[in-house]
C-alpha cells in the first residue's frame, strides 16, 4: 500500500488508491496441509453405555412406569384361573393269576409308552366323555354361546356395520361343510369340537420328572370345577383303558373258539389220512416202529454175531495150520494148551517118564519094569496125539459150521434189506401224514390251554394304571401371576426405554461432545458457545452481560485463534460453517461487538451474498456493501462501511450481488482489499457462506490467515463437517480449530459432563467474620 494510505476510520480512501494487479506482489501460499482424515473413535465400553442410557434416563424412566403400570393395569383385569392337578401312574402290573400274556401285553413301560398315555389323555374321545359327565355345556365359562358380549364386542364389532346381505354370506361360508367330512351323524357336531377344543386348552398332561408319573392339571375360573375336570378325566381314562383291555380279552375268547373248532376238524381228518395210509400199504406198527424195521434189526445183530464167530474160527483154525506147517507141533495151538485131557494126559506122561529114569539108574533095558515103564510112556504119548488131532480137527469142523452160519444169516439180510426199501418209500408220506396229524393236535391242545385260562379272566382285569393322587380344589390362583406380569412390565419397560435410548444414541449423528470433534476430525475445540434464550438478542448480550458464559466462549474463539499461529497473532480470519442455520453470522457479529468494546479495532465483512445476517443484525442498509466496492472503482469506502455505536465495530454489508460479480469473492481484488485493510484494524473477520452450498469459502480460505469453523451442537451431521473441513483443507485453508455453537446446557449436562458455563460464573454467597 502507498505510504500516504489514510488511517482508519479518519479517512477511508477509494478503491482508486489501491495499487494495480501489476504492482500487486501476492503473499507466499502457507504452507500444504495435510488431507484430513476421520479418525476411527476407540470402542465405547460399559461406561460410555452407561452414560448414554444416564442421558435418557427420564424417557427410560417414563417408559418403566408406563408399561409396569400398564402390565399391573392388565394382570389385576385378566379374570383368575385355579389350577388343579392329578397324578396317574403308568405302567401298574395287572395280576398274573394265570399266563396270559399273549392275549393281553403287560409289558414295563418306558419313556414312550409313557408320553404315548399322555397323548391318549388329550385325546377327543375322553374329552367328549369329560363333557358328558360334568355337564360343561351349559357351563358359560366353556360354551362361548352361553357368555354375555363384552363391551368391545358390543360397540366395536365389525359384524354389527356389514349389511345383512354381507352377514348371511359369510355366516353361509361358516356353515358350509368342508370337502371330504364325514356324514354329520358320523361326526361330532361344530358345537361340539368347539366345546373340545376349549376344554383341551384348559388340560395340560406332562411327565413329573423321570417317572413314570402323568401330572394332569386342569384350569378354571372355579377352583371345585377345575379339580372336578382333572379327577374326572384321570377317572375316564382309567376306565377306558380297562374297557379297551374287556374288548380285547372279548375278541381273543372268540376268535379262541372259532379257531379251536377249526382245528378239531383238522385233526380229525389228519389222523383218518394216517390210518388209511398205514392199512392201504401195510404199515404196521409193534412199540412204536413197523415190523419190518424190527426184523431188519434183529438180522443185522444176528449177522454181527455170525460174522464174528466166523472170524474167530477161522483164526484158530489157521494158527493151527500154521504152527504144524511151521514145525511147531500142534502141541503148541492155544486150543491143545487149554484142554484139560490133554494136560492130564501130558501129567501121566511126565510121571511115567519119571519113574522110566529112575529104573534106568538101577536096571537094564530089558528089566521087565523098564520094559513097561517105556510101554507106559508111548502110551500116554499115543493119547496126547490123538486127543490134538482131535482138537485140530474140531477147529476145522467150527470154522465150516462157522462159515454156513454167516452165509445163511447175510443172505436174509439181504433179502431183508431190498423189502426195507420198498417199506421206506412207503413211510415217506407216512411220516408227512403223521407229521400233520401232531402239528394239528399240538395247536389244538394250546388253543384249549389258552381257552381255559382266558375264561372268566374280564373279572379281574384292571387298568395299567392307576390314580395316585386326586385332584383337589385350589386355594390361590394360580393364573395370572399379577407380580410377575407387573415385574415383568417395569423390566420390559426399562428395556424398551434403553433401546429407544440406545437406539437414539446411534442414530445420532452429530456432535454433542468436544472429544468426538477432536476423535473425528484431528482438530481442536477452541469453545463451546452455550445458545441463548430470551428476548435479548446475543450480540446486545455481549454488551449488556460482558462476563456471561456466552461472551467468556467468545474469548475462548479469539484467545484460541490468536495461539493458534506462534509467530504472531493473525489478523484477518474467517468464519464458515458446513450447513446453513448454524449460528455463524451471529458468532461474527457477537465476537465483532465484544472485541471492539473491549477497545480492539474491528471490521466485519458480510461474504455471503447470497444468504447476507450482519446488515440485519447492525440494521444498516444492505444496498451498497462489498459487491459495489469490488466491482465499482469510484465507490468511497466510507460511504460503505457502517459503524456501531454501540460497541465500535466496523461492519461491510454485502451489498447487492448479481450471479456475474460472484467471481471477484476469489479475485485479486478481493486480496488487495484485505491487504489495504489489514494494516487499519486489529481483527478483520469473514462472514462466509456455508462450505457445502458455495465454492467462494474455499477461495477465501487461501486469502485469510486463519479460519474458524463453526459446528452447530447436536445439529450438524458428522459426515457433513468431515466434508467440509476436507474441502477447506484441500484448498489449502489453514483452520484454526472447531467452534460448537448453540450449546443447551441441560442437554449437554446429561452428557456426564459438569456444565462449564455456569459453573465458574455461578455467584457466591460473601460470609463476614
Amino acid at each position: 500500500m502507498p505510504d500516504d494510505y489514510p488511517r482508519l476510520p479518519q479517512r477511508r480512501p477509494s478503491l482508486r488508491a489501491v495499487p494495480s494487479t501489476e504492482r500487486f506482489v501476492a503473499a507466499p501460499a502457507p504452507a500444504p496441509v495435510p488431507i484430513l482424515r476421520p479418525q476411527v473413535a476407540p470402542d465405547e465400553g460399559l461406561l460410555e453405555t452407561m452414560r448414554k442410557l444416564w442421558r435418557h434416563r427420564r424417557m427410560i424412566a417414563a417408559c418403566t412406569v408406563i408399561l409396569g403400570g400398564v402390565a399391573a393395569v392388565v394382570a389385576w383385569s385378566l379374570p383368575a384361573y385355579y389350577v388343579a392337578e392329578a397324578r396317574v401312574q403308568v405302567g401298574v402290573q395287572s395280576p398274573r393269576v394265570f399266563n396270559a400274556e399273549a392275549i393281553i401285553t403287560d409289558t414295563n413301560p418306558d419313556a414312550e409308552r409313557v408320553q404315548n398315555e399322555g397323548f391318549v389323555l388329550q385325546s377327543r374321545t375322553l374329552a367328549k366323555e369329560v363333557i358328558d359327565k360334568l355337564h360343561l355345556a351349559s357351563d358359560p365359562n366353556f360354551n362361548p354361546e352361553l357368555q354375555k358380549p363384552s363391551f368391545w364386542a358390543r360397540n366395536f364389532s365389525l359384524s354389527a356395520w356389514l349389511p345383512e346381505g354381507a352377514k348371511n354370506w359369510l355366516s353361509g361360508l361358516h356353515s358350509k361343510p368342508a370337502p371330504g367330512a364325514p356324514p354329520p351323524d358320523q361326526a361330532l357336531s361344530k358345537r361340539d369340537n368347539r366345546l373340545i377344543d376349549i376344554l383341551l386348552s384348559h388340560v395340560d398332561v406332562s411327565l413329573l420328572g423321570r417317572s413314570y408319573v402323568l401330572s394332569v392339571k386342569a384350569d378354571s375360573q372355579d377352583p371345585n370345577m377345575a379339580a372336578a375336570i382333572a379327577n374326572t378325566l384321570a377317572k375316564t381314562y382309567l376306565d377306558y383303558q380297562r374297557a379297551e383291555k374287556v374288548a380285547t380279552m372279548d375278541k381273543v375268547d372268540k376268535f379262541l373258539m372259532n379257531r379251536i373248532n377249526e382245528l378239531r376238524e383238522q385233526v380229525r381228518k389228519s389222523d383218518q389220512a394216517v390210518e388209511d395210509y398205514r392199512r392201504t400199504h401195510g404199515l404196521y406198527k409193534s412199540s412204536g416202529s413197523n415190523v419190518t424195521a424190527q426184523q431188519l434189526t434183529e438180522l443185522n445183530s444176528q449177522l454181527i454175531a455170525a460174522q464174528t464167530a466166523k472170524a474167530e474160527a477161522d483164526s484158530r483154525l489157521a494158527e493151527a495150520q500154521a504152527a504144524s506147517k511151521g514145525g511147531l507141533g500142534n502141541e503148541s495151538v492155544p486150543d491143545v494148551l487149554k484142554s484139560p485131557l490133554i494136560q492130564s494126559l501130558k501129567q501121566q506122561e511126565a510121571d511115567a517118564e519119571r519113574r522110566m529114569a529112575e529104573m534106568s539108574a538101577m536096571y537094564g533095558p530089558r528089566y521087565p519094569a523098564m520094559i513097561n515103564s517105556r510101554a507106559e510112556v508111548a502110551n500116554a504119548r499115543a493119547k496126547i496125539a490123538a486127543e490134538i488131532a482131535k482138537t485140530v480137527d474140531g477147529l476145522a469142523r467150527e470154522a465150516r459150521t462157522a462159515d454156513a452160519r454167516y452165509e445163511a444169516v447175510r443172505q436174509d439180510f439181504e433179502r431183508l434189506k431190498n423189502k426195507m426199501g420198498t417199506v421206506n418209500a412207503a413211510s415217506i408220506q407216512l411220516d408227512a401224514l403223521e407229521r400233520d396229524a401232531t402239528v394239528n393236535r399240538n395247536l389244538l391242545e394250546a388253543m384249549l390251554n389258552r381257552a381255559k385260562q382266558s375264561n372268566g379272566a374280564d373279572a379281574i382285569l384292571q387298568a395299567d394304571a392307576k390314580l395316585v393322587s386326586p385332584a383337589a380344589p385350589p386355594e390361590a390362583p394360580a393364573f395370572p401371576p399379577k407380580a410377575l406380569i407387573a415385574f415383568l412390565g417395569l423390566v420390559g419397560g426399562f428395556l424398551i426405554g434403553s433401546a429407544i435410548a440406545l437406539l437414539r444414541e446411534s442414530g445420532d449423528h452429530t456432535f454433542r461432545r468436544a472429544d468426538q470433534v477432536e476423535a473425528l476430525t484431528g482438530l481442536p475445540v477452541l469453545a463451546m458457545v452455550p445458545q441463548l434464550s430470551g428476548r435479548v438478542p446475543p450480540a446486545m448480550q455481549v454488551l449488556r452481560h460482558p462476563t456471561s458464559p456466552y461472551s467468556e466462549a467468545l474469548r475462548r474463539v479469539q484467545i484460541g485463534v490468536e495461539l493458534s499461529q506462534a509467530a504472531s497473532s493473525p489478523r484477518t480470519m474467517l468464519f464458515s460453517s458446513a450447513t446453513p442455520a448454524e449460528g455463524k453470522s451471529v458468532m461474527v457479529a457477537s465476537l465483532g461487538r465484544l472485541l471492539a468494546s473491549n477497545g480492539r479495532r474491528i471490521l466485519l465483512i458480510d461474504c455471503d451474498w447470497r444468504s447476507p445476517r450482519l446488515h440485519q443484525i447492525f440494521r444498516c442498509s444492505n444496498r451498497d456493501g462489498l459487491a459495489s466496492l469490488l466491482g465499482d472503482k469510484s465507490v468511497v469506502l466510507d460511504d460503505l462501511i457502517h459503524h456501531d455505536a454501540l460497541s465500535g465495530v466496523d461492519v461491510l454489508p454485502s451489498g447487492n450481488w448479481s450471479p456475474a460479480q460472484a467471481h471477484l469473492l476469489s479475485s485479486d481484488r478481493m486480496r488487495q482489499l484485505l491487504d489495504a485493510l489489514t494494516p487499519h484494524y486489529d481483527f478483520v473477520i469473514l462472514d462466509t457462506a456455508p462450505a457445502l452450498v458455495t465454492a467462494d469459502v474455499l477461495a477465501l480460505s487461501r486469502l485469510v490467515e486463519k479460519a474458524v469453523f463453526v459446528v452447530r451442537w447436536g445439529h450438524t451431521r458428522q459426515d457433513a463437517v468431515v466434508e467440509a473441513l476436507k474441502q477447506i483443507i484441500d484448498a489449502q485453508g489453514d483452520v484454526a480449530g472447531v467452534v460448537l455453537s448453540r450449546v443447551v446446557s441441560k442437554e449437554y449436562r446429561r452428557y456426564g459432563h459438569r456444565d462449564p458455563f455456569y459453573e465458574y460464573s455461578r455467584p457466591i454467597k460473601a460470609t463476614y467474620g
